[in-house]
């Protein structure tokens, strides 16, 4: 992938598609951050060819990748000025992306992993997770799980305590308009932080006011944050997901940081 992306650089490429999923995207802007270094990186076009397509969504690009690219052909060939819009990254440790999560969010990806089969196998893991909450089983035991959780903030904001787990992104909504992280984009240069407090054996009580009451400081359940910077340290190694793809920080210590704004096409 490199030389491909070392090629773009040379040859002044001016649109890059995408036809993955929102962990493709997360691993080729992470590459061309790196091989592009000060010089401007091309406008990008999400095609829309992943399972979840959270990015797409948050661009509200809808349609089949080979739609998309029919989309993009014409828009090429009218010689106007393309529609635009940005969206801003974060940087987490050196990973380019949209969407944070870590420990017990990790682990329920980790499971879907072991036998990935789309939105479909998303909805059975989601009701044997409910009910192994309902019978005190094994699996949610297994799972979601408490860390301790030392976490400092710029430009402001502190947190030592239990968590399941935390939540940072840049994406304000799921597919079909469902709100995720709506503080991201309140302020410019800046990404929300939520910190899910509850204890393990509430969480399903305590998810419809997760979700819904959503503002900066503690509510039941989680305490949220806008910065610029946040710096999480747990106890152990730490398993985290950007866009999807998962990592290891093996001293737990996970640094997240405002990344650059980028341009993508509207098709």
């Amino acid at each position: 992938m490199d030389e491909t992306l070392k090629s773009y650089k040379e040859q002044d490429i001016s649109i890059v598609g995408i036809n993955g999923g929102d962990g493709s995207i997360s691993q080729i802007i992470t590459r061309m951050v790196s091989i592009y270094g000060d010089k401007p990186l091309p406008l990008f076009a999400v095609l829309r060819g992943g399972t979840m397509n959270l990015i797409a969504s948050q661009l509200s690009i809808t349609g089949s990748p080979v739609e998309n690219i029919k989309k993009l052909v014409a828009l090429a060939q009218t010689n106007k000025a393309l529609p635009t819009q940005r969206l801003s990254t974060l940087k987490i440790n050196e990973i380019y992306g949209f969407l944070y999560a870590d420990q017990s969010s990790t682990a329920i990806l980790e499971e879907f992993y072991r036998k990935k089969s789309g939105h479909l196998g998303a909805a059975w893991l989601a009701t044997k997770l409910t009910s192994s909450f309902l019978a005190k089983g094994p699996l949610i035991k297994s799972i979601v799980k408490s860390h301790p959780l030392t976490a400092t903030f710029k430009p402001t904001g502190k947190l030592d305590r239990m968590v399941l787990g935390c939540f940072a992104g840049t994406i304000t909504k799921f597919p079909m308009g469902f709100p995720f992280l709506p503080l991201a984009r309140r302020y410019p240069n800046h990404f929300q932080v939520t910190a899910v407090t509850s204890k393990a054996d509430a969480l399903l009580w305590n998810m419809p006011l997760i979700l819904l009451l959503q503002r900066e400081g503690r509510s039941i359940g989680k305490e949220s944050f806008c910065v610029r910077e946040a710096k999480l340290q747990y106890d152990d190694e730490a398993h985290f997901t950007v866009d999807g793809e998962i990592y290891k920080a093996p001293r737990g210590e996970i640094l997240i940081e405002a990344g650059p704004s980028l341009r993508f096409l509207s098709i």
